[in-house]
């Protein structure tokens, strides 16, 4: 046991862009990939955390400093860092993170076999969403299992939702025969359901509505994210108390980040796109002639004028609702980039509708936004733990995120964990 505990510490301490292509590569070699494929895949894993890596660190320095001079200069007390989806490289990083995968592959396939679920899960991807809370959980307790527990936990709730939201998604999209297990678009859509109930109960309210092609067009050049980082930069330079030389570099960096972060997530995105085929066609070959989804991105749900259209409305919006809330002690810049998924998966309730789209994502961000600067603490050790922001680490900063960071379902583990005294 202590010869086995040994190579998988020294494996896991070859970092994520080293085991993670390792385990990629083993999958897909195993269902008959082929060495090319795998091969590709397994690097396209490696470039892309290692990518992800950098602009995430680049993110950080960039927003220390503001967060610094907001709280002095406004009296804010913003004293935690958002990393956005620089929580992806620490889920892929704790030690359970081959159990969690194996383990939602295996009880998808029974779950499959027992008609328990029509999806297949071939997005491995999006698997990362239980990998993070299972690290948060292992960060919390300490205790590996617990952590594969939570994970799997999560992973389940979302296939179920998943199957619960396929036929509405298809409909609203014109896409035939997906599923979208992501929890970020699932649980969005399980809240928009709830949402437009009560909406579509309240008079006025539920006539309000916008067209998203007039509002993308009056936009123009302002709803691109380069231009939104620049301008979101320019804001919180001014309101730090930045210099001039400083607002611009900040607006920059801002630009940058907004735009290269999401390039980082379609290399890595790309480097799964193997093994999700594999597996596929794997799936299909054992359950012929049933009806059956396939699992995808999230970035799917993207392509209505709706979702980008509320996301841009919804950009200063979340600035303003995190600048305000009692009890939120970060601003959301990174985590911006998660509201296209959310309100990805909020649009085939809403029905493209603007007006109740952002009333929606405004309510949806406010528990996140909570949520996530409570459990910081969790989230930096577990950034401390897979050897992330060791320095700022300690020298005092605490850093959280909205997505996963601010689930709902991760807090109430946390609760049942207090409960029993783990």
């Amino acid at each position: 046991m202590t010869v086995v505990q040994g190579f998988f510490d020294w494996f896991f301490g070859l970092g994520s862009i080293v085991f993670v292509p390792i385990i990629m590569f083993v999958l897909c070699m195993g269902f008959r990939g082929g060495i090319a494929k795998s091969l590709r895949s397994a690097l396209y894993m490696g470039i892309g955390l290692a990518g992800l890596g950098l602009i995430i660190d680049y993110s950080v320095a960039a927003m220390t400093p503001v967060v610094e001079g907001l709280t002095n200069h406004l009296g804010l007390n913003f004293s935690l860092i958002d990393i956005g989806y620089g929580n992806v490289s620490a889920a892929w990083s704790w030690p359970g993170v081959v159990a969690v995968i194996l383990g939602i592959l295996l009880i998808n396939f029974v779950m499959v076999m027992l008609k328990l679920t029509k999806v297949l899960w071939v997005d491995m991807w999006n698997i990362w969403h239980g990998e993070f809370i299972a690290g948060m959980m292992w960060a919390l307790t300490g205790n590996a299992a617990v952590g594969v527990g939570c994970g799997l936990v999560l992973l389940v709730i979302s296939m179920k939702l998943a199957d619960y939201h396929a036929k509405k998604m298809q409909e609203f999209n014109g896409l035939e025969g997906i599923a979208v297990v992501a929890s970020s678009a699932a649980f969005a859509a399980t809240f928009a359901q709830g949402m437009m109930f009560i909406i579509n109960k309240i008079p006025g309210l539920r006539d309000l509505n916008a067209d998203s092609g007039t509002i993308k067009d009056k936009f123009g050049i302002f709803g691109e994210m380069s231009v939104i980082g620049a301008i979101m930069g320019i804001i919180l330079g001014i309101l730090a108390g930045f210099d001039f030389t400083n607002t611009a570099q900040l607006a920059i960096k801002l630009a940058a980040v907004l735009v290269v972060l999401p390039k980082m997530l379609s290399i890595l995105a790309e480097g799964i796109i193997p093994i999700s085929t594999i597996l596929s066609r794997f799936m299909k070959e054992k359950f012929p002639g049933r009806e059956l989804y396939i699992a995808v991105d999230p970035a799917i749900l993207l392509g209505d004028p709706s979702v980008m259209s509320s996301a841009i409305l919804m950009y200063p919006i979340a600035i303003l609702v995190a600048a305000v809330l009692p009890g939120c002690n970060f601003l959301p810049i990174a985590s911006l980039a998660s509201l296209p998924y959310w309100i990805g998966g909020m649009v085939p309730y809403t029905k493209g509708n603007i007006v109740h789209t952002v009333i929606c994502a405004a309510l949806w961000i406010i528990p996140a936004a909570l949520i996530a600067s409570a459990l910081a603490s969790i989230c930096t050790t577990l950034c401390a733990n897979t050897g992330l922001f060791v320095d700022e680490i300690a020298n005092g900063a605490m850093f959280t995120n909205w997505e996963e960071g601010g689930n709902l379902l991760l807090w109430l583990m946390v609760q049942i964990s207090h409960m029993f005294g783990l």
